[in-house]
Order: structure tokens, then sequence, then C-alpha cells
């Protein structure tokens, strides 16, 4: 059977044009896939870090590192919501990214306000609201990327759910101090906070050992990993003290954000592994 000239033709434009097709698949706009989980799950992190900073300043530690903690998150989460604006397509994701916008518009006006209990017991209802917007907008782009990318079995689809569990304990670090604050704060909610609390403590423990069995890690990640033991040790092995808050609230506050650190590095490098 003769194939005609025009339909070779068709099969030979189809063939050239099929790597740049399967490069734009594997990109969420102009970054990659594991990038744009990163940004997003930084989202989840930045709506606690936001969310405690108001809290301690209400709680009367005012000093210049927690203003500056507001003030950069603030900047910073409307930054990345841009970059994952103008970079969606698919409509999931479309609509994920207006549901965030729409929550952070009321959040942003009480982070803006002036510290007072009042408008803390507003940061305290709305905060999770605005959580769980940012992490269903993580999974959006998670599974975008696992449809289009259907075709090609190789680490990067892996490592796209582990840049997500990875980055979900720099937020898990931040909830605990905001729930740590909050046990102290309002005592007609503290039963139900340390119940948060007691949850949030868990999740963070079990994904530390999980994260060091990963297939994925490189020398420099067991480092870091074992680096976050180290720090998250005095809190691990006295669980009872720590949701009952016998810790100074200046310590947790510190050490928390050491946890933030070290998980925002680890996660940086779990994105570069998608590019090797």
């Amino acid at each position: 059977m003769k194939i005609k000239a025009p339909l070779i033709l068709v099969i030979f434009t189809i063939i050239l044009s099929a790597p740049n097709a399967i490069s734009q698949s594997q990109n969420y706009g102009s970054i990659s896939y594991g990038k744009a989980v990163n940004i997003s799950g930084k989202q989840r992190m930045l709506s606690q870090k936001m969310s405690k900073a108001y809290l301690l300043l209400t709680k009367g530690i005012n000093n210049n590192e927690i203003k500056k903690e507001l003030n950069s998150s603030k900047f910073i989460f409307e930054k990345q919501l841009e970059i994952l604006t103008k970079n969606a397509s698919t409509s999931n994701v479309k609509l994920s990214i207006k549901n965030v916008q729409k929550i952070w518009s009321e959040f942003k006006t009480i982070i803006s306000s002036q510290p007072n209990f009042a408008n803390s017991g507003d940061v305290m209802r709305l905060n999770t609201t605005l959580l769980k917007a940012c992490h269903e907008l993580v999974l959006s782009i998670e599974q975008s990327s696992n449809y289009n990318n259907q075709f090609f079995k190789d680490k990067n689809q892996d490592l796209v759910k582990i840049i997500n569990t990875s980055g979900k304990q720099r937020m898990l670090s931040q909830r605990l101090c905001l729930y740590y604050t909050a046990v102290t704060m309002f005592p007609n909610e503290k039963t139900e906070y340390k119940k948060v609390l007691n949850q949030v403590f868990d999740e963070f423990d079990s994904v530390i050992g999980n994260l060091l069995i990963s297939n994925h890690n490189t020398t420099e990640l067991e480092e870091e990993l074992g680096s976050v033991m180290s720090i998250w040790e005095k809190f691990q092995t006295n669980k009872r003290g720590f949701t009952n808050g016998d810790f100074p609230l200046e310590e947790v506050f510190t050490t928390t954000n050491q946890l933030t650190r070290s998980f925002n590095k680890i996660t940086g490098i779990y994105e570069g592994l998608t590019s090797n």
C-alpha cells in the first residue's frame, strides 16, 4: 500500500513537533510543575506564619522580627499568588486560585489591622479556611501534573508528590506555633485548640520518618533531615509538656522557625532533583 505525500508530510510534522509538545506538557506555564507545587505549598505555610505572627503581636511579644515576618509574609503571599495565577492553564487550577483569592481578600484585611484579641479570634476562625483553600490549590496543580504527564513514567511524578509532602512540613511547623500560642491565649477554646495541636504534632512527627526512607534521598538530604531530628528532639521526647504549654513561647517561636527553614531547604533540594 502506497502512502500519499500529504499524509507523509503530516506524520513528519507530528514527529518533529512531539518533543516540543512533551516539553510543554511537563510545565506549569513558564515554570516546572515541581516549582509550582513548591510555590503553592509555601502559600500553606505563609497562611499559618501570618496568623502566628498576628497572635504573637496581640499577646504583646512586640519585637521587630515578628513584625517583619508578618509584613514580608503578606508581600510574598500576594506575589506568589500572582505567579501561580499568571501560569495557570487548566480550569480546575484557575477555580482553586479564585477560591484562594476570595478568602485572602478577607484575611488580608484582618491581619493588616492593629493587633487585638477580637481580630485574633477572627484569624483563628479564618486561618484554617485559607489553609484548606491553599492546600486544594496544591492538589489541583499536582493533579494537573499527573494528567499532563500520564504517558511519561519517570521519577519526576514521584518527586512532585515528595515536594508536596516535604513542603507541607513547613506549614505544620508554623501551625504548631500558631496553635501553641492560641492555647495560651483563648481559655474558652483551649480544649479545641489543644486537640488540633496534638493532631499537628503527630502528623509532623510521622512524616519525618517517611521522608527518611525516601528512595530519592541524597547525602545532603539525609544530613538536613538529621538536623531536623536533632532540632525536633526536645519537643518529640516531651510531647505532653509541649501540648500542655510547658515550653517558653519564645523558644517555640524560634524552634518552629528553624524547622521551617530546614524543610524549606529540603523541599528545594527535592525540587532540584526534578531537573536532573
